[in-house]
């Protein structure tokens, strides 16, 4: 009895400590010095752009307009502007405003810790200290874990999974249930509400134009834009109710996922087929989403697992022929802009170090002495 009491006092010590944080929340959110670390933040390698320059012209007066808006409640996100990219896929993005982007970095350093101790550790996308490099590096633990269990005679089989259309298709008030589990705090929940429903959208000549049905769609309320950096964390807490599920309830052990692609490792090819189906019914009934059929394939892992952008085997991994095309291509984009004097020294060594950069997680040797022959026999 005597070590009961203390335990009980610092339980209700941290709950009270959790409550005042998250009572606070709005508070420091919309603290002067948060948000001009936002700014920061949100300027980051790109502060030379036309709409960034004008922001920080009249950094002072912009951030306590902002401030000012939050706290009447008088705040509305600005229109976002439309483009599509290509590359690796065709994707429609939209893009906040300069002002709108820095708020939501202000949010996501309070959400971010709240949500952060509740994702698995094989959830990768978007995460401090994870990354794609990081999740290679599982991958190819696991491969070795299955072999050592298994032995080398035992085929080893992969399921690989994909969401269609994920951004477009996550839920609004599914996700609003999940965030408001842990943010209690009236003020912020309003703030996070309309940033996840109130959208207006210009296209790149500043003309209003409806959100695209496949990017955002406020009558059936649902989809998140590509281009708000609290996407990301919200496709994370999205998704986290998928990744318990497979672990605590499924007890899949060899599980990953970056984003909306994931894949499991098991040695049991129609015990594969039956998670499959298992996790179709499980997506369609508590996230409202769908698996893409064309993307869901359960093959061996002696012909190497795929992830973002390589090829993951027992003991070393390869770039993947599509990424490889896809990097031959801009490089030769960018030897042509280099040429023609179209961008700097500078921004060119930029690239090639990007190249080299994914290269350098590969078995790749040999192909970067191909890949940069050209560059070691100019000056550039």
């Amino acid at each position: 009895m005597g070590v009961a009491g203390p335990m009980k006092n610092e339980e209700e010590l941290y709950r009270r400590l959790g409550y005042f944080f998250v009572v606070f929340m709005f508070t420091t959110i919309t603290d002067f010095t948060t948000l001009l670390a936002s700014y920061q933040k949100a300027r980051s390698c790109k502060r030379y752009k036309k709409n960034i320059l004008r922001f920080g012209f009249f950094l002072e007066t912009n951030l306590l307009r902002l401030q000012r808006e939050l706290k009447t409640g008088s705040y509305m996100p600005s229109p976002y502007v439309f483009f599509t990219v290509n590359d690796p896929k065709f994707r429609k993005v939209a893009a906040p405003a300069f002002r709108d982007r820095t708020l939501q970095h202000s949010l996501v350093s309070q959400l971010e810790p709240l949500f952060e101790k509740q994702f698995i550790y094989d959830s990768y996308a978007c995460r401090t200290d994870k990354g794609t490099h990081f999740g290679l590096s599982r991958i190819k633990n696991f491969l070795q874990a299955a072999r050592s269990i298994h032995g080398r005679e035992q085929e080893i089989y992969c399921l690989r999974m994909d969401i269609k259309k994920f951004f477009a298709s996550v839920s609004w008030d599914v996700l609003l249930n999940l965030v408001f589990a842990k943010v209690t705090d009236p003020q912020t929940r309003h703030l996070i509400e309309k940033i996840l429903t109130q959208h207006t959208c210009l296209d790149t000549h500043r003309r209003p134009v409806l959100p695209a049905p496949d990017v955002l769609c406020p009558r059936l309320r649902r989809g998140l834009p590509i281009g708000n950096l609290t996407s990301q964390l919200f496709a994370n807490i999205y998704l986290n109710v998928l990744d318990h599920f497979v672990k605590e309830q499924l007890h899949i052990r060899w599980y990953v996922r970056y984003m909306d692609d994931f894949l499991i490792i098991h040695p049991d090819r129609q015990y594969l087929e039956k998670i499959k189906k298992t996790i179709e019914s499980f997506l369609a009934a508590k996230l409202k989403l769908q698996l893409n059929k064309g993307k869901v394939i359960i093959a061996n892992v002696k012909y190497g697992v795929p992830f973002v952008g390589y090829r993951v085997f027992y003991d070393h991994v390869l770039v993947r022929g599509s990424t490889l095309l896809r990097m031959r291509r801009k490089l030769n984009i960018r030897r042509k802009e280099r040429k023609r004097g179209k961008i700097t020294r500078r921004e060119f060594q930029s690239s090639l170090a990007s190249f080299r950069g994914h290269l350098k997680f590969a078995n790749g040797h040999y192909l970067s002495q191909n890949l940069f022959r050209w560059e070691r026999n100019n000056s550039v």
